[in-house]
């Protein structure tokens, strides 16, 4: 091959490389546009979600001020239906639930023998009828009160890897029973549909309303002088494809939101 064909053959090799890299870098530069374009959308339509979720529970809990108590509502299940709103487009569903018909961890924080033992009732109840492998009663009973007494902390929690302490104050949410010593995954999935954690030491029980299984637990139980209404709230905002969930503890009675998450609630 000659000289001058020589520089013809570069030349077009060199045009080539050019031509390769700009392609390259115009498809790296779209990628990135329609990256960029997602994740602004998904930005968009999760704070959109989030306003709406708040309108949600803003019309929630102006219905519950309304109402005198969950004897006035007007389903007869601790459990609401769906409620479906639309929401500029966006559909938005609602779901209820009274916490009455659940046990306030809370009431164990400095509890006495009695109120102890209805806990331990419970649970092993609840290992009785679901067959999981559950802590004793009125072990764990003891080990709740003692997760929230700020003058007491277990030494068995210093011992873990890493080394931690107790609570040593009220629950915020029932899950947090997951980290009282003697509790198991297992025991979680049984007990926890029987099981809140709200304000206060105050457990009033829904005998209407609640599992049978907390009925006949409770049954004969004196009734609290206070009778604290709280109601969980689950919103679920759906964007095509996409579900966004709020989860909201509400103090029914004076309209104030006690706890809010943007998370599914707990089972």
């Amino acid at each position: 091959m000659s000289g001058r064909g020589k520089q013809q053959g570069v030349a077009l090799v060199t045009a080539l490389l050019v031509v390769a890299l700009a392609v390259a870098a115009a498809v790296a530069m779209a990628m990135r546009s329609q990256t960029d374009i997602r994740r602004t959308s998904a930005v968009f339509e999760r704070d959109l979600s989030r306003q709406i979720a708040l309108g949600g529970e803003k019309m929630i809990l102006q219905m519950l001020e309304r109402v005198d108590g969950p004897d006035e509502l007007v389903w007869d299940t601790c459990r609401s239906p769906t409620l479906p709103f639309m929401v500029d487009g966006v559909r938005l569903q609602a779901t209820v639930e009274n916490m009455q018909c659940r046990y306030n961890l809370n009431a164990l924080g400095g509890a006495d023998e009695t109120e102890q033992g209805y806990f331990a009732q419970l649970v092993d109840r609840v290992g009785t009828e679901s067959g999981a492998s559950m802590p004793s009663g009125a072990q764990l009973a003891l080990a709740v009160s003692d997760w929230m007494n700020p003058e007491t902390d277990d030494p068995s929690y210093r011992l873990d890897e890493p080394p931690r302490l107790s609570g040593n104050r009220p629950m915020l949410v029932a899950s947090e029973l997951n980290s009282v010593v003697g509790m198991t995954s297992e025991a979680w999935t049984a007990l926890a549909p029987y099981v809140t954690a709200y304000p206060g030491q105050a457990s009033p029980i829904d005998m209407q309303r609640a599992s049978e299984l907390i009925q006949d637990v409770f049954n004969g139980r004196a009734a609290s002088e206070q009778s604290p209404w709280f109601m969980r709230l689950e919103l679920v905002a759906e964007f095509g494809e996409r579900r966004f969930f709020q989860c909201s503890l509400l103090d029914a009675p004076n309209g104030v939101v006690v706890l809010r998450e943007q998370t599914a609630c707990e089972p």
